[in-house]
């Protein structure tokens, strides 16, 4: 069903609003899904959050999570959002990153895969005469695989914890849901392999579908945890 949505999909048109505009729509859903996001917050960190977002000038249409409590939304990402709707599914799944601690556990994968390359890497390069250069190769080696590990995981968590976020900030799910059909009529993937760092387009928009259905039946329960 969800292949079919994306299907039909119309080719997405760039929306024309002025930088300023841009900027307003995001402070307005910022700040709106930040305050819903504060009780799961607190369930998870035993502490409010401080997002800050930011909107960068990119051509690229992308979002993502950084430092703490850092999230940043692309102008290229802008001209893609129809509503304000569709722009909170993209803020809530970034504030999901930081609330389940994503971005945290991510550094420490990274730097421990890193680690672990460069001695392999220096081992394999003393015994061939190639030490710093293995290491240097092991390191970047090993830090990219770190990335990868749980990533699908993640995302597939940020996107049901984002989808709770959203709801709970009294936005329409079924409207947000068309952003994931429009990323994937721009990107063509249709199936995922083990070296994406995202689920494949159809994946995500059904298991968004299935999330919104669940939250339908009961708004105010919290996300099941896995």
């Amino acid at each position: 069903a969800a292949a079919r949505e994306i299907a039909a999909m119309p080719p997405p048109r760039p929306q024309l609003r002025s930088p300023a505009e841009d900027a307003a729509m995001l402070r307005r859903v910022a700040a709106r899904t930040a305050r819903a996001a504060d009780a799961f917050c607190r369930a998870e960190r035993r502490q409010g959050c401080d997002f800050r977002l930011e909107l960068a000038p990119s051509a690229e249409p992308n979002a993502f999570a950084h430092g703490r409590d850092g999230i940043v939304v692309t102008t290229g990402l802008m001209r893609l959002v129809a509503n304000e709707d569709e722009l909170a599914a993209v803020v809530a799944h970034e504030m999901a990153h930081h609330i389940a601690g994503h971005v945290a556990s991510a550094t420490r994968r990274v730097g421990m895969g890193a680690m672990l390359g460069a001695t392999v890497g220096g081992v394999v390069g003393d015994a061939i005469g190639l030490g710093d250069r293995l290491a240097r190769a092991g390191a970047e080696a090993g830090a990219r695989a770190a990335e990868l590990t749980f990533s699908k995981a993640q995302e597939r968590e940020a996107d049901y914890l984002g989808a709770h976020i959203a709801a709970r900030a009294g936005y329409d799910l079924d409207r947000a849901g068309v952003l994931w059909a429009k990323l994937t009529a721009l990107s063509g993937d249709q199936v995922t392999s083990w070296h994406d760092s995202h689920p494949a387009g159809p994946e995500r928009l059904a298991q968004w579908r299935l999330a919104a259905a669940e939250i339908a039946r009961d708004p105010q329960a919290m996300p099941r945890r896995a």
